[in-house]
């Protein structure tokens, strides 16, 4: 074995614990995090004090460990650069493509939730492209609906907080139970649906695109509600090629 083989598994080893650590709301005990790599418990002991060290984590006492600032300043820069959205920019157009309809991308930013990537329907009757930037009432929209279901639950109860659940249409949510209820359901399905939530005779379809298990954006596309009910079937189908399109960008396939 060459000494580089011991480093790469050191180094996947440290991955693997920050991502588990990623996705718990709260801190997490050496004892847990051992249990949750499968990695003996004096390894992991090893492992979590160099992540201190690196920045990587902070210890809080008898409560365990969370992500430190290394991984913040990390996730700014990662945020900033927006290369990874320029990467699915083709899962986007391709949507677009294969479906005449209007297609988009929103993402997480500084806690609100924007459109980033927007390509509009070249039929007669058509949905209005979005602008790009801030996309307010999530609970409304089909994208909102998705980037709520899979965001961090303190994400998720920060955004609700301070965005009320105003009553856009009939057909909006503006329940909390009601609005959990759904959220948990998208979950199961994998897709989220707005059928006139948010703008009379507007439907919309969205999922969400994933790397590693986190969310990274979600897809969307948007139709007249009439043609919507029609080609549902059609649609959920191309949205499900385009989403596996972006998720084959992001791991760098084609």
């Amino acid at each position: 074995m060459s000494t580089s083989e011991p480093a790469l598994g050191s180094i996947q080893k440290a991955f693997a614990a920050l991502l588990k650590i990623a996705e718990l709301p709260g801190p997490i005990t050496p004892k847990e995090l051992a249990q949750l790599t499968q990695t003996p418990l004096p390894s992991t002991y090893h492992l979590l004090r160099v992540l201190v060290d690196l920045g990587a984590l902070v210890k809080l006492d008898r409560e365990g460990y969370r992500l430190g600032p290394a991984i913040g300043a990390l996730s700014d820069s990662y945020l900033e650069q927006g290369e990874p959205l320029r990467v699915l920019e083709p899962a986007v157009r391709e949507l677009a493509k294969i479906t005449n309809e209007t297609s988009y991308m929103t993402a997480w930013r500084n806690g609100k939730i924007e459109v980033v990537v927007t390509v509009s329907s070249s039929r007669p009757v058509r949905v209005a492209p979005l602008a790009h930037g801030s996309q307010n009432f999530a609970h409304a929209r089909a994208s909102g609906k998705i980037m709520l279901a899979y965001a961090r639950p303190n994400l998720r109860e920060e955004y609700l907080y301070a965005n009320p659940l105003d009553a856009i249409t009939p057909n909006t949510i503006d329940n909390a139970s009601a609005l959990e209820k759904e959220l948990d359901e998208i979950l199961q399905k994998g897709y989220a649906t707005d059928l006139e939530e948010f703008a009379t005779d507007v439907s919309c379809l969205s999922v969400p695109v994933l790397a590693s298990g986190h969310l990274i954006a979600a897809l969307t596309v948007s139709a007249p509600t009439s043609r919507f009910n029609i080609e549902f079937d059609s649609l959920l189908r191309s949205i499900w090629a385009s989403k596996g399109h972006a998720e084959r960008l992001l791991s760098g396939s084609k």
